[in-house]
């Protein structure tokens, strides 16, 4: 059986029957006092049957002639067709300036939650069956019973669609034990160990979404209170998914959550992404708003994103979601889900032990990006920000200047739902 990192490293997609969209950008000048001249424009894409994706217009003194307007255009269509020469062969006739920036094929994302009904549901590893490798058998393996509650919570998992209550999981008395064993372990770390923004929430979480120690919180429940906090919610997944599939569901404030739990005959070891590591690590910091939006950026831009860019976005997640820390006055604190529901990682991360020395550097996307993490040890290096907000504006300045992507996305509260716009030279 592959390690979680290893699984989480991979950035194939598991989208069923998707196709990818193709793009071209292009700008043009039209006199500013000629009646219909942005019709005239629309009617010859029209003619052609060249379907517009985008338009807007920009105040550009154009060659200091200010008679002009200039138009941003996106259509879905490739220079290389020739329909598409043609139409643009009679905009020349029509518009005295007019630039072509390029076409772009890019690959199917969701452009909103419910397009992640649209994935096939497949698991890197985990989920229904558990692997037999000699070499890291998984505590569960040889346990029926145990098998046999992973596999219905999987059927669950793989029957639910967007918009649907969450199926509650009917925990054993085993495994409520294994939560309250974790729990004792980590709440004695949270208030030397967590950061501030964990602190705060934690408490929340208890009195408003189920957490306490001989229960295990209901993702419904947690689904609910993060939706009324910041927009987040969870959505059940039967194992560990593609780095692609999982970061783009984070472009809408969407969660993809597991919902078993490790074996009890190692309450404080897991191989895989367990209930305890997505509700005791990442779910509280999703309920602070700078937090979420930082998750929600990394989502964003992996929307549409290269298999080489994937890699790197992966990358800059394990190292702030999965194992960040923030300076605290003097202090680190973890705000890596990682490190918060790993109480040896946890205390070694924040005040480092004599068995195992670690670098700590300051955050910066371009390094982690580059940095693979290990596969069976404690972090070698740990990424510190100064705050949530650096740990954003330092992600977003990196984004916008290495990842040469051709578009962008922008995504509408309102409506839930992102757009795509083709990148320009202005």
């Amino acid at each position: 059986m592959r390690s979680f990192e290893e699984q989480y490293a991979s950035t194939g997609s598991n989208i069923a029957g998707a196709a990818s969209r193709k793009m071209t950008s292009f700008q043009l000048s039209v006199e500013r006092a000629k009646s219909g001249a942005l019709l005239e424009v629309l009617t010859v894409l029209k003619k052609h049957n060249i379907n517009l994706e985008h338009i807007s217009s920009r105040e550009v003194n154009f060659e200091s002639r200010p008679e002009f307007v200039s138009l941003f255009f996106d259509i879905t269509e490739t220079m290389d067709k020739p329909h598409v020469k043609s139409a643009f062969a009679e905009l020349k006739n029509l518009c005295p300036h007019i630039t072509v920036y390029g076409s772009h094929e890019i690959p199917w994302y969701p452009v909103c939650a419910a397009d992640l009904d649209r994935l096939d549901n497949k698991t890197l590893a985990a989920g229904a069956e558990l692997a037999d490798d000699p070499a890291n058998p998984h505590p569960g393996f040889h346990d029926a019973e145990y098998k046999a509650a992973r596999r219905e919570i999987a059927k669950s998992c793989d029957n639910y669609r967007h918009g649907q209550k969450i199926t509650p999981v009917k925990y054993s008395e085993k495994d409520i034990a294994t939560w309250g064993v974790v729990w004792d372990k980590l709440t004695a770390l949270y208030p030397t160990h967590a950061c501030r923004q964990y602190n705060n929430v934690f408490p929340l979480l208890v009195e408003n979404a189920g957490y306490r120690r001989g229960q295990i919180p209901q993702l419904q429940q947690v689904s609910d209170y993060l939706q009324d906090a910041t927009g987040f919610t969870m959505r059940p997944v039967a194992g560990l998914l593609s780095s692609r599939d999982f970061l783009n569901a984070l472009a809408f404030r969407c969660f993809c959550s597991t919902q078993y739990i490790r074996h009890p005959s190692k309450p404080l070891y897991t191989p895989e992404p367990d209930v305890i590591h997505e509700l005791m690590g990442h779910v509280p910091l999703f309920a602070d708003p700078d937090f979420a939006s930082f998750s929600q950026e990394i989502g964003l831009r992996s929307l549409g994103a290269s298999d080489a860019a994937i890699e790197k976005l992966a990358r800059c997640y394990w190292y702030t979601v999965e194992f960040g820390l923030i300076k605290e006055g003097s202090r680190r604190k973890a705000c890596g889900a990682g490190l918060l529901s790993s109480f040896g990682e946890l205390e070694h991360s924040v005040n480092g032990s004599p068995d195992f020395t670690s670098e700590y550097r300051p955050w910066d996307p371009d390094e982690a990006a580059k940095l693979p993490f290990p596969i069976t040890k404690y972090q070698p290096v740990y990424f510190v920000a100064s705050n949530f907000q650096d740990m954003k504006t330092k992600l977003v300045d990196w984004c916008n200047s290495s990842l040469d992507q051709p578009f962008h996305v922008e995504f509408n509260v309102g409506s839930g739902k992102v757009k795509t716009f083709a990148k320009r030279a202005w």
